[in-house]
Protein backbone atom coordinates (compact mmCIF):
# COMPACT_ATOMS: atom_id res chain seq x y z
CA UNK A 1 0.00 0.00 0.00
CA UNK A 2 2.74 2.48 0.99
CA UNK A 3 4.68 1.63 -2.16
CA UNK A 4 2.05 3.19 -4.42
CA UNK A 5 2.58 6.61 -5.98
CA UNK A 6 -0.64 7.85 -4.39
CA UNK A 7 0.40 6.99 -0.83
CA UNK A 8 3.93 8.35 -1.29
CA UNK A 9 2.55 11.57 -2.72
CA UNK A 10 -0.04 11.85 0.05
CA UNK A 11 2.39 11.14 2.89
CA UNK A 12 4.99 13.57 1.58
CA UNK A 13 2.39 16.32 1.17
CA UNK A 14 0.91 15.75 4.63
CA UNK A 15 4.36 15.80 6.22
CA UNK A 16 5.20 19.04 4.41
CA UNK A 17 1.92 20.65 5.50
CA UNK A 18 2.43 19.45 9.09
CA UNK A 19 5.98 20.81 9.25
CA UNK A 20 4.85 24.09 7.73
CA UNK A 21 2.16 24.51 10.39
CA UNK A 22 4.54 23.54 13.20
CA UNK A 23 6.97 26.19 12.01
CA UNK A 24 4.15 28.71 11.50
CA UNK A 25 2.73 27.99 14.97
CA UNK A 26 6.15 28.39 16.57
CA UNK A 27 6.77 31.67 14.79
CA UNK A 28 3.29 32.96 15.60
CA UNK A 29 3.61 31.94 19.26
CA UNK A 30 6.99 33.64 19.54
CA UNK A 31 5.62 36.75 17.85
CA UNK A 32 2.53 36.84 20.06
CA UNK A 33 4.60 36.27 23.19
CA UNK A 34 7.03 39.02 22.24
CA UNK A 35 4.27 41.47 21.38
CA UNK A 36 2.30 40.63 24.52
CA UNK A 37 5.35 41.12 26.72
CA UNK A 38 6.19 44.47 25.17
CA UNK A 39 2.57 45.57 25.38
CA UNK A 40 2.12 44.57 29.03
CA UNK A 41 5.47 46.04 30.05
CA UNK A 42 4.51 49.31 28.38
CA UNK A 43 1.07 49.16 30.04
CA UNK A 44 2.35 48.57 33.57
CA UNK A 45 5.04 51.24 33.12
CA UNK A 46 2.40 53.74 32.05
CA UNK A 47 0.17 52.76 35.01
CA UNK A 48 3.08 53.09 37.45
CA UNK A 49 4.08 56.51 36.05
CA UNK A 50 0.53 57.86 36.31
CA UNK A 51 0.08 56.44 39.82
CA UNK A 52 3.37 58.02 40.94
CA UNK A 53 2.13 61.44 39.87
CA UNK A 54 -1.10 60.88 41.78
CA UNK A 55 0.74 59.80 44.94
CA UNK A 56 3.22 62.66 44.87
CA UNK A 57 0.61 65.37 44.26
CA UNK A 58 -2.12 64.55 46.70
CA UNK A 59 -2.17 61.14 48.24
CA UNK A 60 -1.73 61.13 52.05
CA UNK A 61 -1.21 64.82 52.42
CA UNK A 62 1.92 66.77 51.48
CA UNK A 63 4.73 64.76 50.01
CA UNK A 64 7.21 67.40 50.99
CA UNK A 65 6.74 67.16 54.74
CA UNK A 66 9.32 65.87 57.14
CA UNK A 67 7.69 62.45 57.46
CA UNK A 68 6.47 62.14 53.85
CA UNK A 69 7.98 58.73 53.33
CA UNK A 70 5.92 57.26 56.15
CA UNK A 71 2.57 58.86 55.35
CA UNK A 72 1.42 56.56 52.52
CA UNK A 73 -1.80 54.88 53.65
CA UNK A 74 -4.56 52.98 51.92
CA UNK A 75 -7.95 54.60 51.42
CA UNK A 76 -10.92 54.44 49.04
CA UNK A 77 -9.52 57.13 46.74
CA UNK A 78 -6.41 55.03 46.24
CA UNK A 79 -8.50 51.98 45.28
CA UNK A 80 -10.62 54.08 42.93
CA UNK A 81 -7.52 55.31 41.10
CA UNK A 82 -6.20 51.72 40.97
CA UNK A 83 -9.47 50.53 39.40
CA UNK A 84 -9.40 53.40 36.91
CA UNK A 85 -5.79 52.86 35.82
CA UNK A 86 -6.06 49.09 35.58
CA UNK A 87 -9.45 48.96 33.87
CA UNK A 88 -7.94 47.25 30.81
CA UNK A 89 -6.14 44.60 32.84
CA UNK A 90 -8.28 42.90 35.50
CA UNK A 91 -5.35 41.14 37.14
CA UNK A 92 -3.17 44.16 37.80
CA UNK A 93 -1.92 45.09 41.28
CA UNK A 94 -0.52 48.49 42.27
CA UNK A 95 1.52 48.93 45.42
CA UNK A 96 3.61 51.72 46.94
CA UNK A 97 6.94 51.15 48.70
CA UNK A 98 8.82 53.36 51.12
CA UNK A 99 12.43 54.36 50.76
CA UNK A 100 13.35 51.35 52.89
CA UNK A 101 11.78 49.01 50.32
CA UNK A 102 8.83 48.02 52.50
CA UNK A 103 5.44 47.70 50.76
CA UNK A 104 3.25 50.35 52.36
CA UNK A 105 0.07 50.39 50.34
CA UNK A 106 -1.45 47.65 48.10
CA UNK A 107 -4.41 47.66 45.70
CA UNK A 108 -5.80 45.35 43.00
CA UNK A 109 -8.80 45.19 40.70
CA UNK A 110 -9.03 41.49 41.40
CA UNK A 111 -9.16 42.28 45.15
CA UNK A 112 -5.91 40.44 45.70
CA UNK A 113 -4.43 40.62 49.16
CA UNK A 114 -0.68 41.10 49.60
CA UNK A 115 -0.38 37.40 50.41
CA UNK A 116 -1.85 36.60 46.96
CA UNK A 117 0.91 38.56 45.27
CA UNK A 118 3.94 38.06 47.52
CA UNK A 119 5.64 34.81 48.59
CA UNK A 120 5.65 33.48 52.14
CA UNK A 121 9.39 34.15 52.52
CA UNK A 122 8.63 37.82 51.83
CA UNK A 123 6.20 38.08 54.74
CA UNK A 124 7.57 41.45 55.63
CA UNK A 125 6.90 42.39 51.98
CA UNK A 126 10.14 44.11 51.29
CA UNK A 127 11.23 44.42 47.69
CA UNK A 128 14.74 43.12 46.85
CA UNK A 129 17.62 45.41 47.78
CA UNK A 130 18.95 45.40 44.22
CA UNK A 131 15.63 46.70 42.91
CA UNK A 132 15.30 49.30 45.66
CA UNK A 133 18.88 50.49 45.08
CA UNK A 134 18.21 50.98 41.38
CA UNK A 135 15.08 52.96 42.20
CA UNK A 136 16.92 55.08 44.75
CA UNK A 137 19.46 55.88 42.04
CA UNK A 138 16.64 57.29 39.92
CA UNK A 139 16.26 54.36 37.51
CA UNK A 140 12.96 52.97 36.35
CA UNK A 141 12.71 49.19 36.64
CA UNK A 142 10.74 47.30 33.94
CA UNK A 143 11.03 43.51 33.84
CA UNK A 144 9.23 40.16 33.68
CA UNK A 145 10.15 37.72 36.46
CA UNK A 146 9.34 36.90 40.10
CA UNK A 147 11.48 39.77 41.45
CA UNK A 148 14.09 37.48 43.00
CA UNK A 149 11.43 35.29 44.64
CA UNK A 150 9.42 38.15 46.11
CA UNK A 151 6.43 37.49 43.84
CA UNK A 152 4.63 34.15 43.74
CA UNK A 153 4.72 33.95 39.92
CA UNK A 154 6.48 35.55 37.00
CA UNK A 155 4.78 38.89 36.44
CA UNK A 156 5.21 41.87 34.20
CA UNK A 157 6.07 44.74 36.51
CA UNK A 158 7.28 48.31 36.31
CA UNK A 159 8.54 50.53 39.15
CA UNK A 160 8.78 54.35 39.06
CA UNK A 161 10.81 56.07 41.81
CA UNK A 162 9.43 59.13 43.70
CA UNK A 163 11.60 62.01 44.96
CA UNK A 164 10.62 64.84 47.30
CA UNK A 165 10.34 68.14 45.45
CA UNK A 166 11.94 70.24 48.17
CA UNK A 167 15.25 68.41 48.53
CA UNK A 168 15.10 65.65 45.90
CA UNK A 169 15.28 62.90 48.52
CA UNK A 170 14.12 59.40 47.46
CA UNK A 171 10.90 58.71 49.36
CA UNK A 172 9.63 55.52 47.73
CA UNK A 173 8.32 54.01 44.52
CA UNK A 174 5.10 52.98 42.82
CA UNK A 175 4.91 49.43 41.40
CA UNK A 176 2.41 48.14 38.84
CA UNK A 177 2.41 44.37 38.27
CA UNK A 178 0.20 42.09 36.27
CA UNK A 179 -0.04 38.30 36.32
CA UNK A 180 0.86 36.47 33.11
CA UNK A 181 -2.41 34.52 32.72
CA UNK A 182 -3.76 36.74 29.98
CA UNK A 183 -0.82 35.98 27.72
CA UNK A 184 -1.23 32.24 28.32
CA UNK A 185 -4.86 32.47 27.26
CA UNK A 186 -3.87 34.38 24.13
CA UNK A 187 -1.21 31.79 23.35
CA UNK A 188 -3.67 28.94 23.77
CA UNK A 189 -6.22 30.71 21.61
CA UNK A 190 -3.61 31.38 18.89
CA UNK A 191 -2.35 27.79 18.91
CA UNK A 192 -5.87 26.36 18.82
CA UNK A 193 -6.77 28.64 15.90
CA UNK A 194 -3.70 27.51 13.96
CA UNK A 195 -4.34 23.85 14.78
CA UNK A 196 -7.94 24.06 13.57
CA UNK A 197 -6.82 25.89 10.43
CA UNK A 198 -4.17 23.25 9.77
CA UNK A 199 -6.71 20.44 10.21
CA UNK A 200 -9.10 22.02 7.73
CA UNK A 201 -6.30 22.71 5.25
CA UNK A 202 -4.97 19.15 5.62
CA UNK A 203 -8.48 17.80 5.01
CA UNK A 204 -8.86 19.98 1.90
CA UNK A 205 -5.37 18.96 0.75
CA UNK A 206 -6.17 15.30 1.29
CA UNK A 207 -9.28 15.62 -0.87
CA UNK A 208 -7.42 17.50 -3.59
CA UNK A 209 -4.49 15.08 -3.52
CA UNK A 210 -6.82 12.10 -3.75
CA UNK A 211 -8.62 13.51 -6.80
CA UNK A 212 -5.41 14.62 -8.55
CA UNK A 213 -3.51 11.44 -7.71
CA UNK A 214 -6.40 9.28 -8.86
CA UNK A 215 -6.42 11.07 -12.21
CA UNK A 216 -2.64 10.66 -12.45
CA UNK A 217 -2.33 7.06 -11.32
CA UNK A 218 -5.34 5.59 -13.16
CA UNK A 219 -3.77 5.92 -16.65
CA UNK A 220 -0.44 4.75 -15.21
CA UNK A 221 -2.10 1.61 -13.83
CA UNK A 222 -3.74 1.03 -17.22
CA UNK A 223 -0.36 1.39 -18.92
CA UNK A 224 1.14 -1.03 -16.41
CA UNK A 225 -1.51 -3.63 -17.22
CA UNK A 226 -1.03 -3.02 -20.93
CA UNK A 227 2.75 -3.38 -20.55
CA UNK A 228 2.27 -6.77 -18.89
CA UNK A 229 0.11 -7.84 -21.83
CA UNK A 230 2.77 -6.61 -24.23
CA UNK A 231 5.37 -8.62 -22.31
CA UNK A 232 3.29 -11.69 -23.14
CA UNK A 233 3.37 -10.86 -26.85
CA UNK A 234 0.11 -8.90 -27.29
CA UNK A 235 1.37 -5.81 -29.17
CA UNK A 236 -2.07 -4.62 -30.28
CA UNK A 237 -3.01 -3.36 -26.82
CA UNK A 238 -3.71 0.38 -26.50
CA UNK A 239 -4.47 2.75 -23.62
CA UNK A 240 -7.02 5.54 -23.64
CA UNK A 241 -5.59 9.05 -24.13
CA UNK A 242 -7.38 11.95 -22.41
CA UNK A 243 -6.33 15.59 -22.18
CA UNK A 244 -3.09 17.21 -23.29
CA UNK A 245 -0.92 17.00 -20.17
CA UNK A 246 2.27 15.00 -19.55
CA UNK A 247 0.31 11.85 -18.63
CA UNK A 248 -1.61 11.97 -21.90
CA UNK A 249 1.69 12.48 -23.76
CA UNK A 250 3.07 9.42 -21.99
CA UNK A 251 -0.03 7.42 -22.93
CA UNK A 252 0.30 8.54 -26.55
CA UNK A 253 3.99 7.57 -26.53
CA UNK A 254 3.00 4.19 -25.10
CA UNK A 255 0.49 3.69 -27.92
CA UNK A 256 3.11 4.74 -30.48
CA UNK A 257 5.52 2.23 -28.97
CA UNK A 258 2.82 -0.45 -29.13
CA UNK A 259 2.22 0.37 -32.80
CA UNK A 260 5.95 0.26 -33.56
CA UNK A 261 6.38 -3.05 -31.77
CA UNK A 262 3.34 -4.44 -33.57
CA UNK A 263 4.80 -3.36 -36.91
CA UNK A 264 8.21 -4.70 -35.95
CA UNK A 265 6.70 -8.03 -34.94
CA UNK A 266 4.80 -8.17 -38.21
CA UNK A 267 7.95 -7.33 -40.17
CA UNK A 268 9.94 -9.88 -38.20
CA UNK A 269 7.47 -12.65 -38.90
CA UNK A 270 7.26 -11.55 -42.53
CA UNK A 271 11.04 -11.48 -42.74
CA UNK A 272 11.34 -14.97 -41.30
CA UNK A 273 8.77 -16.15 -43.85
CA UNK A 274 10.48 -14.33 -46.73
CA UNK A 275 14.01 -15.39 -45.78
CA UNK A 276 12.83 -18.97 -45.33
CA UNK A 277 11.27 -18.81 -48.77
CA UNK A 278 14.33 -17.12 -50.27
CA UNK A 279 16.63 -19.75 -48.79
CA UNK A 280 14.39 -22.73 -49.44
CA UNK A 281 13.60 -21.97 -53.10
CA UNK A 282 17.17 -21.64 -54.44
CA UNK A 283 18.44 -24.43 -52.23
CA UNK A 284 15.68 -26.70 -53.51
CA UNK A 285 16.52 -25.75 -57.10
CA UNK A 286 20.26 -26.17 -56.52
CA UNK A 287 19.75 -29.55 -54.87
CA UNK A 288 17.36 -30.73 -57.57
CA UNK A 289 19.65 -29.71 -60.45
CA UNK A 290 22.74 -31.24 -58.89
CA UNK A 291 20.95 -34.48 -58.00
CA UNK A 292 19.59 -34.72 -61.56
CA UNK A 293 23.07 -34.22 -63.01
CA UNK A 294 24.55 -36.82 -60.65
CA UNK A 295 21.76 -39.29 -61.41
CA UNK A 296 22.18 -38.75 -65.15
CA UNK A 297 18.60 -37.53 -65.56
CA UNK A 298 19.89 -34.45 -67.39
CA UNK A 299 21.59 -35.04 -70.76
CA UNK A 300 25.29 -34.07 -70.84
CA UNK A 301 24.67 -31.39 -73.47
CA UNK A 302 22.25 -29.56 -71.06
CA UNK A 303 24.41 -29.82 -67.94
CA UNK A 304 26.05 -26.44 -68.62
CA UNK A 305 22.66 -24.73 -68.85
CA UNK A 306 21.51 -26.11 -65.50
CA UNK A 307 24.87 -25.36 -63.88
CA UNK A 308 24.42 -21.75 -64.96
CA UNK A 309 21.02 -21.76 -63.20
CA UNK A 310 22.72 -23.16 -60.10
CA UNK A 311 25.28 -20.33 -60.30
CA UNK A 312 22.52 -17.72 -60.46
CA UNK A 313 20.79 -19.16 -57.41
CA UNK A 314 24.07 -19.33 -55.48
CA UNK A 315 24.77 -15.66 -56.27
CA UNK A 316 21.28 -14.81 -55.07
CA UNK A 317 21.91 -16.58 -51.77
CA UNK A 318 25.28 -14.86 -51.52
CA UNK A 319 23.68 -11.40 -51.89
CA UNK A 320 21.15 -12.19 -49.20
CA UNK A 321 23.82 -13.37 -46.76
CA UNK A 322 26.06 -10.41 -47.64
CA UNK A 323 23.26 -7.92 -46.90
CA UNK A 324 22.52 -9.56 -43.58
CA UNK A 325 26.18 -9.49 -42.60
CA UNK A 326 26.52 -5.84 -43.69
CA UNK A 327 23.54 -4.86 -41.56
CA UNK A 328 24.94 -6.73 -38.55
CA UNK A 329 28.30 -4.96 -38.93
CA UNK A 330 26.67 -1.53 -39.23
CA UNK A 331 24.50 -2.09 -36.16
CA UNK A 332 27.45 -3.42 -34.16
CA UNK A 333 29.59 -0.43 -35.17
CA UNK A 334 32.35 -2.67 -36.54
CA UNK A 335 31.93 -1.44 -40.13
CA UNK A 336 34.93 0.79 -40.86
CA UNK A 337 34.39 3.48 -43.49
CA UNK A 338 37.29 4.05 -45.89
CA UNK A 339 36.81 7.65 -46.94
CA UNK A 340 38.23 8.78 -50.27
CA UNK A 341 37.57 11.41 -52.88
CA UNK A 342 35.78 10.26 -56.04
CA UNK A 343 33.50 11.54 -58.82
CA UNK A 344 29.88 10.85 -57.88
CA UNK A 345 28.74 11.77 -61.43
CA UNK A 346 31.00 9.13 -62.96
CA UNK A 347 29.74 6.56 -60.44
CA UNK A 348 26.11 7.36 -61.38
CA UNK A 349 26.93 6.95 -65.07
CA UNK A 350 28.49 3.56 -64.34
CA UNK A 351 25.42 2.41 -62.44
CA UNK A 352 23.10 3.49 -65.26
CA UNK A 353 25.24 1.72 -67.88
CA UNK A 354 25.20 -1.48 -65.80
CA UNK A 355 21.39 -1.37 -65.87
CA UNK A 356 21.16 -0.51 -69.56
CA UNK A 357 19.57 -3.81 -70.58
CA UNK A 358 16.81 -3.55 -67.97
CA UNK A 359 16.17 0.09 -68.89
CA UNK A 360 15.75 -0.86 -72.55
CA UNK A 361 13.45 -3.74 -71.69
CA UNK A 362 11.06 -1.30 -69.98
CA UNK A 363 11.67 1.39 -72.64
CA UNK A 364 12.18 4.03 -69.93
CA UNK A 365 12.61 7.72 -70.76
CA UNK A 366 15.96 8.24 -69.00
CA UNK A 367 17.27 11.67 -67.95
CA UNK A 368 20.67 12.21 -66.29
CA UNK A 369 21.61 15.71 -65.08
CA UNK A 370 24.63 17.06 -63.15
CA UNK A 371 25.51 20.64 -62.28
CA UNK A 372 29.06 19.92 -63.52
CA UNK A 373 30.60 17.17 -65.58
CA UNK A 374 32.52 16.10 -62.48
CA UNK A 375 31.40 16.52 -58.89
CA UNK A 376 33.83 15.14 -56.34
CA UNK A 377 32.70 13.94 -52.94
CA UNK A 378 34.44 12.39 -49.94
CA UNK A 379 32.87 9.13 -48.76
CA UNK A 380 33.30 5.35 -48.71
CA UNK A 381 33.25 4.49 -52.42
CA UNK A 382 31.99 0.90 -52.10
CA UNK A 383 29.26 1.84 -49.62
CA UNK A 384 27.95 4.72 -51.77
CA UNK A 385 28.07 2.57 -54.91
CA UNK A 386 25.92 -0.03 -53.17
CA UNK A 387 23.45 2.65 -52.04
CA UNK A 388 23.21 4.25 -55.48
CA UNK A 389 22.89 0.86 -57.18
CA UNK A 390 20.06 -0.20 -54.83
CA UNK A 391 18.14 3.06 -55.36
CA UNK A 392 18.55 2.90 -59.14
CA UNK A 393 17.61 -0.79 -59.14
CA UNK A 394 14.44 -0.06 -57.15
CA UNK A 395 13.59 2.83 -59.46
CA UNK A 396 13.79 0.59 -62.51
CA UNK A 397 11.98 -2.29 -60.82
CA UNK A 398 8.93 -0.21 -59.84
CA UNK A 399 8.76 2.04 -62.94
CA UNK A 400 5.89 1.92 -65.39
CA UNK A 401 6.82 0.70 -68.84
CA UNK A 402 7.78 3.75 -70.92
CA UNK A 403 7.75 6.01 -67.84
CA UNK A 404 10.20 8.78 -66.93
CA UNK A 405 13.35 7.80 -65.04
CA UNK A 406 15.68 10.55 -63.78
CA UNK A 407 18.98 10.69 -61.92
CA UNK A 408 20.10 14.19 -60.90
CA UNK A 409 23.14 15.44 -58.95
CA UNK A 410 23.18 19.03 -57.69
CA UNK A 411 25.50 21.16 -55.59
CA UNK A 412 23.93 22.82 -52.57
CA UNK A 413 26.31 24.63 -50.25
CA UNK A 414 28.92 22.12 -49.10
CA UNK A 415 26.78 19.16 -50.10
CA UNK A 416 26.12 17.12 -53.20
CA UNK A 417 22.42 16.23 -53.48
CA UNK A 418 21.75 12.95 -55.34
CA UNK A 419 18.18 12.21 -56.47
CA UNK A 420 16.62 9.15 -58.17
CA UNK A 421 13.12 9.68 -59.64
CA UNK A 422 10.77 7.29 -61.43
CA UNK A 423 7.20 7.24 -62.66
CA UNK A 424 5.50 4.12 -61.40
CA UNK A 425 3.39 2.65 -58.67
CA UNK A 426 4.88 4.96 -56.02
CA UNK A 427 4.46 4.44 -52.30
CA UNK A 428 1.23 4.87 -50.37
CA UNK A 429 0.97 7.49 -47.65
CA UNK A 430 0.55 4.74 -45.05
CA UNK A 431 3.78 3.04 -46.14
CA UNK A 432 5.97 6.16 -46.42
CA UNK A 433 6.97 6.30 -42.70
CA UNK A 434 8.16 2.70 -42.83
CA UNK A 435 9.99 2.35 -46.14
CA UNK A 436 13.39 2.54 -44.43
CA UNK A 437 12.45 0.05 -41.72
CA UNK A 438 14.22 -3.26 -41.65
CA UNK A 439 12.29 -6.15 -43.31
CA UNK A 440 9.56 -3.78 -44.54
CA UNK A 441 8.10 -4.42 -48.01
CA UNK A 442 5.45 -2.10 -49.45
CA UNK A 443 4.89 -4.63 -52.26
CA UNK A 444 3.46 -7.28 -49.96
CA UNK A 445 2.03 -9.27 -52.85
CA UNK A 446 5.55 -9.73 -54.25
CA UNK A 447 4.07 -8.95 -57.67
CA UNK A 448 6.96 -6.70 -58.77
CA UNK A 449 9.60 -7.52 -56.17
CA UNK A 450 9.92 -11.28 -56.28
CA UNK A 451 13.45 -11.51 -54.86
CA UNK A 452 13.66 -8.75 -52.23
CA UNK A 453 13.25 -9.31 -48.50
CA UNK A 454 12.97 -5.68 -47.37
CA UNK A 455 16.64 -5.12 -46.52
CA UNK A 456 17.80 -2.93 -49.42
CA UNK A 457 16.40 0.45 -48.32
CA UNK A 458 17.21 -0.23 -44.67
CA UNK A 459 20.80 -0.93 -45.69
CA UNK A 460 20.89 2.25 -47.81
CA UNK A 461 19.65 4.43 -44.93
CA UNK A 462 22.07 2.79 -42.47
CA UNK A 463 25.04 3.43 -44.76
CA UNK A 464 24.05 7.02 -45.54
CA UNK A 465 23.49 7.75 -41.82
CA UNK A 466 26.86 6.15 -41.03
CA UNK A 467 28.38 8.91 -43.21
CA UNK A 468 26.56 11.53 -41.12
CA UNK A 469 24.27 12.36 -44.05
CA UNK A 470 20.50 12.28 -44.63
CA UNK A 471 18.17 10.44 -46.99
CA UNK A 472 14.49 11.07 -47.60
CA UNK A 473 11.68 9.78 -49.79
CA UNK A 474 8.81 11.59 -51.51
CA UNK A 475 6.00 9.90 -53.40
CA UNK A 476 2.50 10.17 -54.81
CA UNK A 477 0.87 6.79 -54.80
CA UNK A 478 0.25 5.41 -58.27
CA UNK A 479 2.21 8.20 -59.99
CA UNK A 480 5.83 8.76 -58.95
CA UNK A 481 8.54 8.32 -56.31
CA UNK A 482 11.80 10.17 -55.54
CA UNK A 483 14.67 9.19 -53.21
CA UNK A 484 17.17 11.93 -52.28
CA UNK A 485 20.37 11.75 -50.21
CA UNK A 486 23.31 14.05 -49.51
CA UNK A 487 27.08 13.66 -49.52
CA UNK A 488 29.88 15.97 -48.41
CA UNK A 489 31.69 17.72 -51.28
CA UNK A 490 35.45 17.10 -51.44
CA UNK A 491 37.60 19.91 -50.07
CA UNK A 492 40.39 19.23 -52.59
CA UNK A 493 41.05 17.44 -55.85
CA UNK A 494 41.05 13.63 -55.81
CA UNK A 495 44.23 11.76 -55.02
CA UNK A 496 44.46 11.81 -51.23
CA UNK A 497 42.81 8.97 -49.30
CA UNK A 498 41.72 9.27 -45.68
CA UNK A 499 40.12 6.85 -43.30
CA UNK A 500 37.44 7.55 -40.70
CA UNK A 501 36.30 5.15 -38.08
Amino acid sequence: MFKSVFMKYLIVLMVIIFLCFVILTSLMAASVRSYSMRFKEATVENIASTMALYVMRGFGGSASGKDAKTEFTYNEDFQMVVNLLSSESRETAIFVTLASGKVKTFGSTAHMAPDDMFTERAVKTYIPESVNSALAAGERVVDTDDMEGTLKNDCHYAAVPMFRESDGEYVGAVFAATINTGMDKLMRSTVMTLVMASLWIMLASLTAVYIISEKMTTPIRKMSRAARRMAKGDFDVKVEVRGKDEISELAQSFNDMSTSLSNLEYMRSTFVSDVSHELRTPMTSIGGFIDSILDGAIPPEKEKYYLELVSVEIKRLSRLVTNLLEISRLEAGSRKMNYETFDICEMARTVLISNEQRIEEKRLDVSFECDDDNIFVTADRDSIYQCLFNLCDNGIKFSNEGGRYEVTIRKKGEKAVVSVFNEGIGISEEDLPFVFERFYKSDKSRGLDKTGVGLGLYLVKSQINAHGEDIKVESEHGKWCRFTFTLALAEKQPGGRTEKK
